[in-house]
């Protein structure tokens, strides 16, 4: 055999080793990065999307995704005044979608930006929507983040949930087009709209009976 078949041969097993080592990469599966991967810490806190919640502040969320965000003081109606942070179009193992942080932050404090802000909107659900000074988004950054919703990009229907999530604890029914999916063990409560965009809304496991509460209470169950 002579030596330039002897160098092809060589060069072709290193190709194909190479290959071979690069899918076995793809194949493993890629931790936190996907909304079922919701890891129950020994504190009782959650971990999804790389974010604990209750511990990670929203600059580690920025510093995290490598994206900016918009951050506003949210008022509705019957409902406590909120510090809401946006990010748009966040893509995490080759799937994209919205993520709507809320930050930890008490009532007072609340009033006292609400009272400081510089602009009031209201949005066509009729929600107020304030916006806060520059200097004032920037010493929130500091905050932590107290429950996480994402909205996919990608229809998830139920055979798709119930593989990657399992059965769901209990569903709230709305009409007969959207329902509510509660997960507790996940503190995942995963809105399930099959003409519109589904919204998963995590919070930690101590805390979702307070949300599940507050669902019965706005449905009338």
């Amino acid at each position: 055999m002579s030596k330039a078949v002897i160098t092809r041969l060589i060069v072709l097993g290193m190709m194909l080793f190479i290959m071979s080592a690069c899918k076995q990469v793809d194949d493993q599966p890629k931790e936190g990065i996907y909304p079922w991967q919701v890891t129950l810490q020994a504190d009782g806190k959650t971990q999804v999307f790389g974010i604990t919640l209750g511990e990670s502040t929203l600059n580690f969320a920025r510093d995290l995704w490598g994206r900016d965000y918009n951050l506003g003081l949210f008022e509705t109606s019957n409902q406590p005044l909120s510090l809401e942070a946006y990010f748009n179009e966040v893509t995490l193992g080759g799937i994209s979608g919205k993520f709507i942080l809320i930050l930890d932050a008490t009532q007072d404090e609340l009033l006292a930006l609400q009272q400081n802000a510089i602009k009031r909107k209201v949005l066509g659900s009729g929600a107020k929507q304030y916006t806060l000074t520059a200097e004032t988004t920037n010493v929130l950054a500091q905050k932590r983040i107290e429950s996480l919703s994402y909205i996919p990009y990608v229809n998830l229907d139920e055979e798709i949930i119930r593989k990657r999530f399992g059965e769901p604890a209990e569903r709230i029914i709305i009409d007969q087009n959207t329902q509510h999916l509660l997960f507790p063990e996940l503190g995942l409560d995963l809105l399930l709209d099959e003409e519109g965009k589904e919204f998963l809304q995590y919070v930690v496991p101590a805390k979702f009976e307070q949300l599940r509460q507050t669902l019965l209470e706005k449905y009338n169950r």
